[in-house]
């Protein structure tokens, strides 16, 4: 049978989608576990060091350089070189110095670990800012909020002077401003209820409005004073380690991004055993990672991190900028996984937004990176990207 060229696009796009979905898991550096757990989890990481650190992954053929910020598994060697410091944060926040000139193993060095909840690719309904004259909705986007003053940020529309931004609890406007920036803070009046779904509208005085992406699911819901209290005791544990503020940063990030409801709450939140586990505090992520920027902070890990926020919340223009930076900076030995793992995932956005040329290049150079890094599973695992590709 023949199909027209729009129909034979969507049938590609489609199976493309449902490679994605099933080895997606299967391909970032850590060890990821896709049962729930009953518990916060943590991963692992490189929080310091005053030399070279070599690390060997399962999958890897041998030991390659990686940098500071590096996140860990289970199944890692890490062996510093001779008269190297390296320190490591463990998932319970245990912080030992590694002996340098030997290899040693991280299930022996944090005898602690549990599965960690990785969320990839982006949930059905959210996938959008590809169109900059659209003042699309950047945070909260389909996002689990902390405060009763969540700040909105959107996209800048080129030429625009002012937004009305609007706040809806279903099809009820709660509040409504007009600014001339590209976001605005909640005051909190009137209260936002915990458990509500509210959803944002801004409309530029271009004529362009948020609700052109098309009828997305980018509502927000407001936490209960239990749950915020669980996630806070979690940031205080971590800003309290000794570690840098890079390091800091992106154990935040991670932990926000990977953030899942407990079971026994969804039904508070209106929420199904099918859709509770989209939703993260991924606004919280992307400020962290955004402040860090601010500041100056700049590597690949930071960007790539960001990068896969971006993406995991569906906005694929701010995933794709991100990921290409991650990539511009990774010029040294040690960033070598960080410039594969964002040429990956750029080629995970090209597929899912239709760019088929620029996803096979990006695969390929992702393939590549796995060949240096002697990884035949994941060289493997590209090979069927590419298959349903070209």
């Amino acid at each position: 049978m023949k199909y027209s060229k729009a129909t034979t696009k969507i049938l590609l796009l489609a199976a493309v989608m449902v490679v994605i979905q099933k080895f997606a898991l299967a391909l970032p550096a850590q060890n990821i576990a896709q049962a729930q757990s009953k518990e916060v989890t943590h991963s692992a990481r490189i929080s310091s060091t005053t030399g070279k650190v070599l690390l060997k992954r399962v999958d890897w053929s041998d030991f390659r350089p990686v940098a500071v910020g590096t996140e860990l598994n289970q199944g890692d060697q890490i062996k510093p070189t001779k008269g190297a410091r390296v320190r490591v944060t463990c998932p319970n926040f245990y912080q030992p110095f590694i002996p340098a000139g030997v290899p040693s193993g991280l299930k022996s060095i944090c005898p602690v670990w549990q599965p960690i909840i990785f969320k990839a690719p982006p949930t059905s309904g959210t996938l959008g800012g590809t169109n900059s004259q659209i003042p699309y909705l950047i945070t909260p986007r389909h996002s689990l909020v902390l405060s009763n003053t969540p700040s909105f940020t959107w996209n800048p529309v080129p030429n625009a002077t002012k937004y009305t931004v609007k706040l809806l609890a279903q099809t009820e406007v709660v509040w409504q401003k007009q600014v001339n920036k590209s976001s605005t803070i909640y005051p909190g009046n009137p209260r936002l209820r915990a458990g509500t779904k509210y959803s944002l509208v801004i409309t530029a005085n271009t004529g362009k409005s948020s609700q052109d992406e098309g009828k997305l699911n980018l509502n927000f819901i407001v936490l209960n004073k239990s749950e915020i209290a669980a996630i806070q005791t979690e940031v205080t544990k971590i800003i309290k380690q000794e570690a840098s503020q890079q390091v800091t940063a992106l154990m935040l990030a991670n932990f926000y991004s990977r953030y899942t409801l407990p079971e026994n709450t969804i039904q508070a939140y209106g929420l199904t055993a099918q859709n509770f586990k989209s939703y993260s505090l991924s606004a919280d992520a992307i400020a962290t990672i955004e402040a860090l920027l601010k500041q100056g902070k700049q590597s690949p890990i930071i960007y790539r991190s960001l990068g896969d926020i971006y993406w995991q919340a569906g906005l694929t223009q701010k995933a794709t900028e991100n990921y290409l930076m991650a990539i511009k900076l990774a010029k040294a030995s040690e960033y070598l996984e960080e410039q594969t793992l964002a040429l990956f995932a750029l080629g995970e956005v090209y597929a899912a937004t239709g760019n088929i040329k620029q996803a096979i290049n990006s695969y390929s150079q992702a393939k590549n990176g796995y060949i240096l890094l002697g990884d035949k599973k994941r060289v493997s695992l590209i090979n069927q990207y590419l298959e349903n590709l070209e």
